[in-house]
């Protein structure tokens, strides 16, 4: 990718999906309901705890649940207008990557079901191998914070600091982070509720033909970088070691 590239970057779960894939596995599997896990996942929700424990806990409980969780992930659907948005990106050479604190596995899976591409994924690597062998990984690089499983301020901070001008889409609190280094933010649920309260600019947002409508009738000033972007200042909560 070129300096000073437009570049969009989405959340999956939520936002390109129309449900969260993660917190239905949870729910259907019976996952959140089991005594041992009940405790961590109100300590998550409080957020005593980051999503990279939570993480460990919950999808721990899978490595066994292959068929289930294909069932599942088979009935989930795009959000509306995504894949005409996804379109848009391609034509206009627009790299789009989907940054995800869930599981890979089940976001290749979903992508591969609806023939739709992006330029990356980037996720936490959890899969299941022909094998029959189960990984679970947490994508987080960060050696100064491990909260969350994916850091998503650590990705999109790199991309800041590589010259590109970033959109970011998203719906969820691990994307409070992820957009505060963003130049736009497309912000819906509790993301949008959080940018708000906090009186930061977003662009609010129910499906992707509302996100294509505004980035076509403003092409030119995503493409170029105009001045109406906000600055990309990151989050108090998030902490990197210098360089």
């Amino acid at each position: 990718m070129e300096k000073g590239q437009l570049v969009v970057v989405t959340d999956f779960d939520g936002t390109l999906m129309e449900q969260d894939v993660g917190a239905t596995l949870m729910k259907e599997l019976g996952v959140e309901d089991r005594p041992d896990v009940r405790g961590k996942l109100e300590r998550f929700l409080n957020k005593e705890i980051g999503s990279r424990e939570w993480i460990h806990t919950s999808y721990g409980l899978l490595g066994d649940r292959q068929k289930e969780v294909d069932a599942i992930a088979d009935r989930m659907n795009l959000r509306d207008g995504a894949e005409e948005f996804l379109a848009y990106c391609k034509n206009k050479s627009i790299p789009v990557t989907i940054l995800s604190d869930g599981m890979k596995y089940y976001i290749d899976r979903i992508m591969a079901a609806n023939h739709v591409t992006v330029d990356s994924v980037i996720s936490n690597p959890i899969q299941y191998g022909e094998d029959g062998a189960y990984t679970l990984e947490t994508q987080n690089t960060n050696p100064a914070c491990s909260w969350c499983g994916c850091c998503k301020s650590g990705v999109v901070r790199k991309l800041k600091e590589e010259g590109k001008r970033v959109i970011y889409i998203g719906d969820g609190s691990s994307d409070i982070y992820g957009s505060s280094y963003a130049d736009w933010i497309f912000a819906r649920s509790s993301l949008a509720r959080y940018l708000t309260r906090e009186e930061i600019s977003f662009y609010p947002f129910a499906t992707f033909h509302d996100i294509l409508k505004v980035v076509r009738e403003r092409e030119e000033h995503f493409l170029t970088g105009s001045p109406e972007r906000r600055e990309p200042a990151g989050h108090s909560f998030c902490k990197f070691r210098s360089t």
